[in-house]
């Protein structure tokens, strides 16, 4: 049984504590540990109840025991960043600005998508060559 101090200062109870009447608060104490007893005792996760200005506790729905056959997805694993698999062929000693200086980067004189500045003209694309 929890003592009126511990589930006033339970930051799920406190919106109960401050809406019952202070004089009426051993009522509520004595109508929550009864309720969750009676909740943990047939299994029920699920309730939906409200409370009154007196501290008496309504039950308004009960949800569904839980079923032991039920799926329970398997929890998730997550491995370590020092696992093996997550290793690569790069070397260690590559740092990221050496790897940027190395790659090839293109020109921006030479106008990009692979066209030559002789065969650029201004404002219109170069004619296909003539086969005839």
């Amino acid at each position: 049984m929890q003592t009126l101090s511990a589930l006033r200062q339970d930051p799920y109870f406190t919106r109960m504590f401050a809406y019952v009447h202070v004089l009426c608060w051993p009522i509520l104490v004595w109508q929550i540990n009864r309720f969750f007893s009676a909740l943990k005792r047939q299994g029920i996760t699920n309730a939906l109840y409200s409370v009154n200005r007196w501290g008496f506790i309504k039950l308004v729905h009960l949800g569904d025991k839980e079923d032991p056959g039920a799926y329970k997805p398997l929890p998730r694993i997550f491995r370590p960043l020092t696992d093996e698999s997550y290793a690569s062929d790069l070397p260690a000693n590559l740092a990221a600005s050496e790897t940027l200086a190395a790659l090839p980067f293109l020109p921006h004189e030479v106008g990009g998508g692979g066209i030559s500045l002789c065969d650029m003209t201004e404002g219109a694309l170069p004619s296909p060559p003539n086969t005839s």
